[in-house]
């Protein structure tokens, strides 16, 4: 039996989708990978194609490991095997491979998600990962009916800068999907506003829309004791301008301001996830 590595780098995007699509097909919230999809992953989430790997079997692509690479950190972004392969020891030889290679790079913690409650994260526990916390999503489905604020389109690097000083002296612990760095490299792919509340700026919100309603990626205002009155008016604010009710928010740090402000907003929990770190 033949054991290959082989980078993403050198295999068709097309290859890696449909590899991706097939070994996520079963999981609790079913990934769905297209072209564009993956190519503004790639890039709003620091993914490194050199880095990360396919595992073959006698020439056979039967699992992957997507690694993003930042200065002194690493996050697995997406690892699985092919369902007829599970159970064999495949997946520890390619995590093996993937922890050994970011190593390398100088990564001092590598993060990933699991499903609360997950087999998986057995299988990470014993390749040295802890969980670290839990990541909540959140919906609302009804009207907020709080007074919304107006929108204006932000400069990026405003936003950047205040997420970068939140997380020094405003206790914010956002997770890799609401890092400074990721929301920078978001932009062109979500709406990026500043909330204006009688010509004044009070904050920001990065969000977007899709096929089911609106999603709320990061907001932050500049006064944080404002902060869950903040948010319930930016889910106004959403709501009334598009005319819809239902907003979602994705994993949510659960040590995160951002996560009682949701709370507080009237949304519903409705998936949890563990974030898991390896040292």
């Amino acid at each position: 039996m033949k054991t290959e590595f082989e980078k993403l780098s050198d295999v068709s995007i097309n290859e890696i989708i449909d590899l991706v699509n097939d070994v996520f097909s079963d999981y609790v919230i079913p990934i769905k990978w297209d072209v564009l999809s993956f190519e503004l992953d790639v890039k709003e989430n620091s993914i490194s194609l050199k880095d990360s790997y396919v595992m073959k079997i006698d020439g056979e692509k039967i699992g992957f490991c997507v690694n993003a690479i930042r200065p002194h950190h690493a996050r697995i972004d997406a690892f699985g095997i092919k369902r007829d392969y599970r159970g064999k020891g495949f997946g520890s030889a390619l995590l093996d491979y993937c922890i050994d290679s970011l190593k390398w790079k100088e990564a001092k913690d590598i993060s990933l998600e699991v499903a609360e409650g997950d087999v998986a994260a057995s299988f990470y526990e014993k390749h040295g990962f802890r969980v670290r916390r839990t990541l909540i999503s959140h919906y609302v489905n009804e009207k907020v009916g709080s007074k919304p604020y107006s929108f204006e389109k932000a400069v990026m690097d405003e936003i950047y800068d205040t997420a970068v000083l939140n997380m020094k002296e405003k206790s914010r612990f956002p997770n890799w999907q609401r890092e400074p760095m990721t929301l920078k490299l978001s932009d062109g792919r979500y709406n990026h506003n500043f909330l204006k509340d009688k010509n004044e700026n009070v904050g920001y919100v990065v969000w977007g829309t899709n096929r089911e309603g609106a999603y709320v990626i990061d907001a932050a205002p500049k006064d944080f004791e404002k902060y869950d009155e903040f948010f319930k008016r930016i889910l106004s604010s959403i709501q009334d301008s598009l005319s819809l009710e239902k907003i979602i928010i994705m994993n949510v740090p659960e040590n995160d301001p951002l996560n009682k402000a949701a709370l507080s907003s009237g949304m519903k929990p409705f998936f949890r996830q563990w974030e898991m770190v390896r040292f």
